[in-house]
């Protein structure tokens, strides 16, 4: 089955307590982010998604949830979508544009990642950071 923007919701696995926020003004490498470069709980402008029911629940883990978001609502409250397809064809070779990395053998990973984990990213940089919980509320819920 191939995923579509118009009609299916892009998941993701988090806290069950909500939805993690990213922070707009964060370092905004794709690479960076995908690699998870800096450790888990980094400050990040994005928010990994998934078209993967079984990714966003190992993301879940036993104690978290998945959440659903419409790329039609979050575009509508300001949100960049990337989708996997503009994700791989920004990671090719030293990357492109805000995948650009010094490490091709990195930019590589990166693009296995997005393959393995059929991911999507939320970018919220150009939002207001006192905008941020209250567009992250509107834009998932739990499914």
């Amino acid at each position: 089955m191939v995923w579509k923007a118009s009609k299916d919701p892009l998941l993701r696995g988090d806290h069950a307590g909500g939805v993690t926020p990213p922070a707009p003004s964060a370092d905004n490498s794709l690479v960076r982010h995908i690699l998870f470069l800096g450790g888990s709980g980094r400050e990040t402008p994005y928010q990994s998604s998934t078209e993967s029911q079984s990714v966003a629940e190992r993301f879940a883990g036993k104690q978290g949830c998945v959440y659903e978001a419409s790329v039609k609502e979050a575009k509508k409250q300001g949100v960049v979508h990337w989708s996997r397809k503009e994700l791989l064809g920004l990671l090719k070779g030293p990357g492109k544009g805000k995948a650009s990395w010094p490490s091709v053998y990195e930019v590589m990973q990166a693009r296995k990642r997005v393959e393995q984990h059929s991911e999507h990213l939320l970018d919220f940089e150009q939002l207001d950071v006192e905008d941020v919980v209250c567009v992250c509320s509107t834009v998932w819920s739990k499914r």
